[in-house]
């Protein structure tokens, strides 16, 4: 079974909207919806053309490509399974989980994963030590929207959520409104389009970057701020600790499977 031939469809949709509840209603886990300009594509697993035919009636999916594959290259889309995040958050990919406890549901894609990368875990560990309700939160380089979603469904107040990839924010908006959050979501490079100040900012980025963030990160910040940063190999720890401490105040210095995260606060 483990090396067992089945056939991958992949399929253009012009409006993604429904595709997914249609899926999960048919009880059809197999499958991932990847943003593209101009639409979006779908990846689907299976043997039932029947399936490929209602995608195609109901949603006005256009068929670029049917092969065979091996279970091996797409049975990371069936072994998801929900996983705890921080105490009393779980993170669920396949919408099936019933557990008393704060639910986040996710979907992966090819570009986008569902917060089990550790960066993600670790900026979610922190900003549960750091985070208070009521708090004003930024999300700088958003992705799906995870880190966001999670802050307000811990009580922050108000969450902005940036990134400068359009996708991105497609899929952020996707899924805030999936799991019935107010989230604000918009395109910015950084900070180019931020304003206001906020209580906590979070950030998943690469190092330089995080260079770049602590470098403007003035405007959007206030005395009492806790800032969290990851996205650093362990290799660059210390070269964000040189920079970082020439203006902050190194708060908890985390480290998983060999990638670190800071909270920090200003001198």
């Amino acid at each position: 079974m483990k090396n067992r031939t089945t056939l991958e469809w992949l399929l253009t949709c012009p409006d993604p909207e429904g595709i997914e509840e249609f899926l999960l209603g048919l009880n059809f886990l197999n499958f991932a919806i990847e943003l593209a300009e101009g639409g979006s594509v779908l990846r689907v697993y299976t043997f039932d053309e029947d399936t490929i035919r209602k995608l195609q009636e109901r949603f006005g999916c256009e068929l670029l490509q049917k092969r065979p594959t091996r279970e091996r290259d797409w049975f990371v889309y069936l072994k998801l399974k929900p996983f705890e995040i921080v105490p009393g958050v779980w993170i669920d990919p396949t919408h099936r989980f019933k557990k008393d406890a704060v639910v986040i549901k996710m979907r992966p894609s090819a570009a986008f994963g569902t917060g089990d990368h550790p960066t993600t875990k670790l900026v979610a560990r922190v900003m549960y030590n750091y985070l208070k309700s009521k708090d004003r939160v930024l999300d700088v380089g958003c992705g799906t929207g995870i880190l966001s979603i999670i802050a307000k469904k811990l009580g922050a107040k108000k969450v902005v959520a940036v990134d400068n990839d359009p996708i991105a924010i497609e899929i952020a908006r996707r899924f805030s409104r999936l799991n019935r959050v107010q989230i604000e979501v918009k395109l910015s490079d950084l900070l180019e389009n931020v304003s206001g100040t906020f209580d906590v900012v979070v950030a998943n980025l690469t190092s330089n970057l995080v260079i770049s963030l602590l470098g403007q990160i003035d405007r959007v910040i206030h005395r009492r701020s806790t800032i969290i940063v990851s996205g650093i190999p362990s290799t660059d720890a210390e070269r964000i600790k040189t920079v970082a401490q020439e203006n902050f105040q190194i708060l908890e210095e985390v480290e998983l499977e060999n990638w670190k995260a800071f909270a920090m606060k200003k001198f």
